[in-house]
C-alpha cells in the first residue's frame, strides 16, 4: 500500500491547517470589516423649525412669550432641550422634553419674562447617532 501524502497525491495535513488558518483569518476580518461598517453614522442630523416666537420679536413686560416648533429625525431622536437665556447669559427657563425613540416631537411652551432686555431661545435636537442640531432665536422684552 501506497502513501499518497508522502508523494505528492494529497497536501499533507499541515497544508490543510494552513489553509483553514487562512479561511478562519478571511472570515474574521470580513466580519471586523462589517461591524466597523455598522457602527458609522448613517443617518441625518435632526431638524429644528421655530414657529414662534419670529426672530428678532418684541414682547412687552408682563407677556407670555409663545415657544412653539417641531422636532425630528429620520431614524429616531434621543433627546432634547429648550432653553431661555436672559440678557445677563443665565438660563431661566429650561425643558427637557420626553424624545427617546419619537420621530417627531411638537412642542408649545409659555415663558413670563420678569426683565427687559435682549434674550435667546436655544432649542436643540440630538438623535442616537450623536448627530446634533442647535437652533436659536433672539427676542426681546420691552417695558
Amino acid at each position: 500500500m501506497r502513501n499518497l501524502s508522502k508523494t505528492g497525491d494529497l497536501p499533507s495535513n499541515k497544508t490543510y491547517a494552513m489553509k483553514n488558518i487562512i479561511i478562519i483569518f478571511t472570515v474574521a476580518a470580513a466580519l471586523m470589516t462589517g461591524a466597523l461598517l455598522s457602527c458609522q453614522k448613517k443617518s441625518e442630523a435632526p431638524s429644528v423649525t421655530i414657529t414662534s416666537p419670529a426672530n428678532n420679536a418684541t414682547i412687552y413686560l408682563g407677556d407670555s412669550l409663545h415657544i412653539e416648533g417641531k422636532l425630528s429625525d429620520d431614524e429616531s431622536l434621543h433627546e432634547a432641550a429648550i432653553r431661555v437665556m436672559a440678557p445677563s447669559g443665565d438660563t431661566v427657563m429650561a425643558e427637557y422634553p420626553s424624545v427617546h425613540d419619537l420621530k417627531t416631537y411638537t412642542f408649545h411652551y409659555h415663558y413670563k419674562p420678569l426683565v427687559t432686555g435682549v434674550f435667546l431661545l436655544q432649542v436643540v435636537a440630538e438623535d442616537h447617532d450623536g448627530n446634533r442640531t442647535v437652533q436659536g432665536r433672539n427676542f426681546s422684552v420691552a417695558p
